[in-house]
């Protein structure tokens, strides 16, 4: 083994570098991801058509019911105080393979879809998005970025979207349990700390904003290829979090980068754990009424 002295294995190589993901990712050019007029022009052509493709499925081939997506939305476009001078990082759970596009696009308009500039980030594993030059090439401008599954908290989709954080406040969506459920979305996996250390490692502290979902499993259930229609799809959007006090508590304090990274993404965790008990006492809810009549 290499901490042994050895020679390092290919395991070891992926684990400890934190380009291998770049390596791999076939078709990826950051250059597409700039703020040139020329990546905005593909970013609009793809996120267009892609966008509006999913927004239809979502809500006319299916039944997708939405709440509280105005908080979502005062987030992206910082329409109120609280969310100015700072980027956004959205998360929620993971059960289907198109989890991302479908579910964010469903909670835009199709008009927005035309003017990305606002519109998120991404990770995609290398062996699923990055498999082609032509499918990599066009997620560059959905805005997907290449991630590496163990690649570490310091590989180049972390610190893409650190720097996006940073640079422009951007929104950057993350599935903090890192793969998708097993179960058709019953429970979650425990959150990784990628999302503390965005949270913790961002110049202005980025707001976060958790959703839960319900129902995808059912558009691609795990090992089927072919999409699947007629579902009804369920989405509860909550409030806002900020760390900035907590962030400053924990520096004063000197707490270890690990345990904040910590404690931030329990934190977030524990948000989208409430919201899925309320939307399935919701969904109850609403069956009983709909029983009655």
């Amino acid at each position: 083994a290499a901490g042994n002295g050895g020679e390092a294995t290919s395991a070891d190589r992926k684990r400890v570098d934190p380009d291998l993901a770049l390596v791999r990712a076939k078709g990826y050019d950051p250059r597409f991801q700039d703020s040139s007029l020329y990546s905005r022009v593909w970013q609009s052509a793809v996120f267009g058509v892609l966008g509006t493709t999913c927004w239809i499925f979502m809500h006319q081939l299916n039944n997708t019911k939405i709440h509280n997506a105005e908080i979502l939305r005062d987030a992206i476009y910082k329409t109120k105080d609280k969310y100015k001078g700072r980027g956004l990082v959205t998360v929620c759970n993971h059960v289907c393979a198109l989890d991302d596009p479908l579910v964010p696009a469903s909670m835009m308009s199709i008009p927005e879809f035309w003017f990305p500039k606002d519109l998120r980030y991404v990770f995609c594993l290398t062996d699923r998005c990055f498999r082609k030059d032509w499918l990599g090439s066009m997620l560059t401008s959905a805005k997907v970025v290449p991630v590496e599954r163990g690649g570490g908290l310091d590989q180049f989709a972390m610190r893409f979207a650190a720097e996006k954080l940073d640079s422009e406040h951007a929104w950057v969506h993350l599935f903090p349990e890192g793969t998708r459920s097993k179960d058709d979305g019953k429970t979650m996996r425990k959150f990784k700390v990628g999302v503390g250390k965005l949270v913790e490692g961002a110049k202005d502290t980025p707001a976060v904003v958790p959703f839960y979902h319900s129902g995808m499993h059912k558009v691609l259930p795990v090992g089927q290829k072919n999409l699947r229609t007629g579902n009804d799809i369920f989405i509860l959007v909550g409030e806002p979090l900020f760390f900035d006090e907590l962030v400053e508590e924990h520096r004063q304090k000197g707490t270890p980068k690990r345990e904040v990274y910590i404690d931030i993404s329990r934190r977030v965790e524990a948000a989208v754990h409430r919201l899925q008990v309320e939307a399935e006492q919701m969904q109850s809810a609403a069956a009983v009424a709909a029983d009655g009549k």
